[in-house]
């Protein structure tokens, strides 16, 4: 990191004087605008806190000793550009994954386009252009170029969990996960409902957390509603239906009934919430998939340590599509998603099924064509 920090020496060593008050005042104003540009476009809270802890870090750890770096002086020529380059190297010789490269850097790009876009600091109500008020040209200093391939770090790993064995799983989880000493535990049965409706549903943990009895489980009709869907690119959080198969509604009916009750009251709205009734948090959900995934691996089941709560919404797509290969439009809308792409990455057969799907082609289209 000492070339990082060399970098934002050099750039401050040229600045003229200014105060350092007002400069600090001016480079909160512009983080906190590009903070509510997140709310405004309605995007997750936790990505809201994600980000704004850590450009609150990154400025703060790379100016000298008496104060923080300032956004204009990263934007700012050749310096500027050279001082990113120096922070993408840093990261490699740390060995960061390319997924974390590129959300840091992926951050960085956004604030500064948004500054770009919005190039001002305000005096006592008075719109001033940061160029003018520091003599500089402001750039875009982060290039694409600097941007890893997405990669989805958990691929090298392998699929956790074939989806052709989810409902062993479920049953192992029945059997060793409930049963024994945990059998009148009201929290292992919330765990266990809740991974049931991820794997039938495609729900994301953040949707799963937020969903409430009385306004999302329409068991009449055979659906579930989510309204906390996750923001992308400024779509906002959409409200959407998916599917409630009868696994899912069974657990579902028997978990409200006799294992929720002594988690939460009657005035408690959420469908999961904690021992104390209150909505569960993500900390205690990723606490829970843990425990499950290592009851399987005690009992010597075929489930890695990667698994997470993720992964059953890839496993849902996955058993979707190749239920209906015709219906891909459909599992689009299921999922929240906008376009295909995303949806393509989702899915990830088993090798037995491609086994299958390769047979069948060998056994019937290849003929055909005298091969």
């Amino acid at each position: 990191m000492l070339r990082v920090v060399n970098s934002a020496r050099e750039i401050i060593s040229r600045k003229p004087l200014y105060s350092v008050e007002q400069a600090q005042k001016d480079h909160q104003s512009i983080l906190a605008s590009f903070i509510q540009s997140h709310k405004i476009r309605n995007l997750a809270e936790s990505t809201i806190k994600k980000e704004e802890a850590f450009l609150t870090a990154w400025f703060e750890g790379r100016g000298p000793a008496h104060r923080l770096l300032y956004v204009w002086e990263v934007m700012e020529g050749e310096q500027g550009r050279k001082m990113v380059v120096d922070y993408g190297r840093a990261l490699l010789d740390a060995g960061i994954t390319t997924h974390t490269i590129r959300s840091y850097l992926g951050t960085l790009r956004r604030l500064f386009s948004f500054v770009l876009e919005h190039p001002i600091v305000f005096d006592r109500d008075v719109a001033v252009r940061i160029q003018d008020r520091y003599g500089i040209e402001i750039t875009q200093p982060v290039s694409e170029f600097d941007m890893p391939r997405y990669v989805y770090c958990g691929e090298r790993a392998g699929v956790p969990l074939d989806p052709e064995k989810l409902y062993e799983f479920y049953a192992l989880l029945r059997r060793h996960y409930l049963g024994g000493e945990a059998r009148s535990s009201a929290a292992r049965q919330r765990n266990y409902a809740m991974a049931v409706l991820a794997g039938e549903t495609g729900l994301r943990v953040d949707e799963l957390i937020h969903l409430e009895v009385d306004k999302d489980l329409f068991f009449e009709s055979k659906k579930v509603q989510t309204r906390h869907a996750k923001a992308a690119k400024g779509s906002g959080k959409r409200c959407r239906i998916t599917l409630f198969p009868p696994l899912a509604r069974d657990t579902l009916k028997f978990y409200l009934a006799q294992s929720r009750p002594k988690l939460a009251s009657d005035k408690s709205p959420w469908v999961f919430p904690s021992k104390s009734g209150r909505r569960l948090t993500y900390a205690v959900a990723q606490a829970a998939i843990k425990e499950m995934v290592e009851c399987g691996r005690v009992q010597k089941f075929p489930v890695s340590d990667h698994m997470s709560w993720h992964w059953f919404r890839r496993i849902f797509a996955t058993r979707f599509i190749e239920s209906n290969p015709a219906k891909l439009h459909v599992l689009i809308e299921l999922l929240g998603h906008m376009t295909p792409n995303t949806v393509h990455r989702y899915v990830r057969h088993s090798e037995a099924w491609m086994d299958r799907q390769i047979q069948e082609v060998l056994e019937g289209t290849w003929p055909s064509l005298g091969i």
